[in-house]
């Protein structure tokens, strides 16, 4: 399986200006080769490579490596069409392999070609990351983001042997609550939700500040902002993927996850503050993380429909939209059961990928109250987001 681990430079101020002064030159030979192959119409990787590899390494004094990468960097982008001659930024990332790039993982140092010459370079990266890197793989694209350098790595990681599962883990996506597993437990998203109201709020305030006074100080607290929101919900979403997978691979259960796509565009939505929820809901990364999460540990992950998950019971499979009483509660108009509703929805998404569609009779019914999840109702667990890597 390969994953991608993002590494941040530990660059001095000299070797930063070595770095993007390399970015510049090479995405400046990036846009004379494309030049060279619209006015040519020459857009494959070799016909370019025969037609300007001398032509490029005189002219820009770049190695011979970065050149080729360079070449296919060019040629990559020709493949979606052919009907627009392609532009390159200054600061554009430029790939690197190992005959340009070599990595000294235990001295948390990588050295790689540079306009200057080779230069060694320190980074920061956590444990998970450094073991991640022991399984480099191909290329690694240097990029310049928010005036700091970053190498992002792809690494080829083992998978466990997927493990033999009968039950599932239902989990239930939601707004209020990121996610409601089949065994009560709940991930809270009160947190994004706050954060995402305060900096609609700022960076509302501010853009009219900048743009009828052409506030600088306001464009540079701007500039601070960017990606904060999706920064933290991108931390949230990996916290709450990990617990799901841990609950699962602990109890021996696959999980099930509702199958969400499209949901934008039927999703009937009428006022605006609910589009704007709805638009800033993250449930395909939340997927995404349990899914790379979940084939490391073996796990298998299978989609349901969600369609009306949230109007029947567990316990005796009625449907009717009159049995969510609102968005936290449900309470069956048949059998009288009362439940967290996102955490029946759980229940009845784990029944789905079991493929079981029978419930217990009215005699049972008295205990799902309390059998259902092993504890009463009233005392399913809400937490919050969860806090630690």
């Amino acid at each position: 399986m390969k994953l991608v681990a993002q590494i941040k430079l530990l660059a001095s101020c000299q070797q930063k200006q070595v770095l993007l002064a390399t970015l510049k030159k090479a995405n400046e030979a990036c846009n004379r080769m494309s030049e060279f192959a619209w006015k040519n119409k020459c857009f494959k990787q070799f016909d370019l490579h025969a037609t300007c590899y001398h032509n490029i390494r005189e002219e820009f004094g770049l190695a011979s490596q970065l050149i080729i990468r360079c070449n296919a960097k060019v040629a990559d982008s020709y493949k979606l069409d052919k009907f627009t001659k392609r532009d390159f930024r200054p600061t554009g990332s430029i790939a690197y392999d190992s005959r340009i790039l070599t990595f000294f993982t235990q001295e948390s140092q990588i050295s790689l070609w540079t306009v200057a010459g080779r230069v060694k370079i320190p980074f920061a990266a956590g444990e998970i990351q450094k073991e991640m890197l022991l399984t480099q793989k191909g290329e690694c694209d240097l990029c310049y983001i928010g005036g700091e350098f970053y190498l992002v790595v792809v690494c080829d990681i083992p998978e466990a042997p997927m493990q033999e599962a009968t039950e599932f883990l239902g989990v239930d996506l939601g707004i209020v609550q990121i996610a409601s597993d089949s065994e009560g437990n709940q991930y809270s998203g009160e947190a994004i939700r706050s954060l995402r109201r305060r900096m609609r709020k700022l960076k509302a305030g501010l853009q009219h500040t900048a743009k009828k006074h052409g506030s600088k100080s306001a464009k540079r607290h701007l500039q601070k902002l960017r990606r904060r929101q999706s920064r933290f919900t991108r931390w949230v979403n990996h916290n709450i993927s990990r617990r799901l997978v841990e609950s699962a691979a602990v109890s021996g259960k696959a999980i099930a996850l509702e199958d969400l796509t499209g949901i934008r565009e039927w999703a009937s939505v009428m006022n605006r503050e609910m589009r704007f929820e709805l638009g800033n809901w993250s449930f395909d990364q939340l997927k995404q993380f349990v899914t790379y999460k979940a084939r490391r540990a073996g796990v298998p992950v299978v989609l349901v429909d969600p369609r009306n998950t949230s109007r029947t019971c567990s316990v005796c499979g009625y449907c009717d939209k009159h049995n969510r009483k609102s968005q936290c509660k449900f309470q069956c108009l048949e059998c009288g059961l009362e439940l967290n509703a996102d955490c029946n929805a759980a229940l009845n998404i784990a029944f789905k990928a079991r493929g079981d569609v029978t419930r217990p009779i009215d005699g049972e019914a008295g205990n799902a109250k309390v059998g259902t999840f092993g504890k009463p109702a009233s005392t399913v667990k809400a937490s919050g987001y969860p806090l630690g890597a």
